[in-house]
């Protein structure tokens, strides 16, 4: 028996839809009949660039009250994706100012969604939260802090996810769904070397090398979990119609790379007639030896698994880059004020 379409005519508002995540959900959405709109504080050239133009889009600032209760109006689901970008080569330089604004922003677009009755409420944290294990199972958050790199987003994320269970407790709130990923990769991510995370630094140095020489921070030891943004795109929508309330669920792929091994593949897809040199710079930092999520749940409860291999991924976000080099390259600048 075919499922029912929950989506169709639904009002869905994505927050920070124009980014790495929410534009193919706002793609995927649009296509089950969902009325969607988009909120961020992206440029209007990135807004031109990558939203589905059958949505509809704000540009406010979510850490105000009044702008997230005003776009939660009449909104049937909210996937929050707002996020404050980090990477572990920036370290802590805006811990203050991004977690006051990453937990302003939570705070208040739970408590606008619960005020304006919002019957669904997907809320996305990450690997950053739990404490720097090697394989993170979702009920091991909070056996201890997380990594120091990672310890201000992480935090903050986890306050979010007790708010939901918060108002749960108190108002009866059965909303609130969560899942956590792990490093996201693929189409309209941040290129910029300066600010992004390591699959899209690698293709940028291996994109624009001039002298063929690649380095990379670390010694290339460390494992990390990563999965393709269409994989994430269709692990929300299946969260927010199946997830239970308040029950966190891993969302990656299961299996560590190390960072040599992911730097070998991405050079193989730049062709066997070029000559590269990798460096590894170990005065810079690698952070966590290990951060795999185990995905038991996911498949369990949603009857989700990963279908992009690694490398298939790699490609595609290869070939997006360089069909898309200006704005890629451009997304870290605006995030960052560079």
């Amino acid at each position: 028996m075919k499922m029912a379409n929950i989506f169709s005519n639904k009002n869905i508002l994505v927050t920070g839809g124009t980014g790495t995540v929410g534009t193919p959900v706002i793609d995927k959405l649009i296509d089950k009949g969902a009325k969607v709109t988009c909120v961020s504080l992206d440029s209007e050239e990135r807004v031109k660039a990558v939203l589905n133009k059958k949505a509809e889009f704000i540009h406010a600032d979510l850490t105000i009250f009044e702008n997230c209760f005003e776009v939660t109006k009449n909104i049937d689901y909210v996937i929050h994706l707002t996020a404050i970008k980090g990477s572990t080569q920036k370290g802590n330089l805006d811990a203050a100012k991004g977690y006051v604004a990453f937990v302003l922003c939570n705070t208040h677009m739970i408590d606008a969604a619960y005020k304006n009755n919002v019957k669904k409420f997907l809320y996305v944290g990450s690997i950053n939260e739990y404490p720097p294990l090697s394989i993170r199972k979702e009920d091991d958050v909070w056996n201890g802090l997380p990594a120091a790199n990672d310890k201000y987003s992480g935090i903050a994320k986890r306050v979010g996810e007790i708010q939901g269970e918060a108002y749960y407790e108190q108002y009866g709130w059965d909303a609130f769904k969560i899942i956590r990923l792990s490093n996201v990769y693929g189409p309209y991510d941040d290129f910029c070397t300066k600010t992004c995370h390591v699959i899209p630094s690698l293709i940028s140095k291996f994109y624009n090398t001039k002298n063929n020489r690649i380095t990379i921070a670390g010694d290339g030891s460390a494992i990390r979990d990563f999965i393709y943004v269409e994989d994430v795109a269709d692990a929300c929508l299946l969260a927010l119609e199946k997830a239970k309330s308040n029950f966190p669920i891993n969302i990656g792929s299961g299996i560590g790379i190390s960072i040599k091994e992911l730097a070998l593949t991405i050079e193989t897809n730049f062709g066997k007639n070029n000559k590269y040199i990798l460096e590894f710079d170990k005065d810079l930092p690698k952070g966590d030896d290990v951060r795999i999520l185990d995905i038991s749940r996911a498949n369990s409860h949603l009857h989700w698994n990963p279908r992009t291999k690694l490398n298939d991924g790699l490609k595609k976000t290869i070939d997006w880059y360089g069909a898309n080099k200006l704005i890629a390259d451009r997304r870290g600048k605006e995030l960052h004020g560079l």
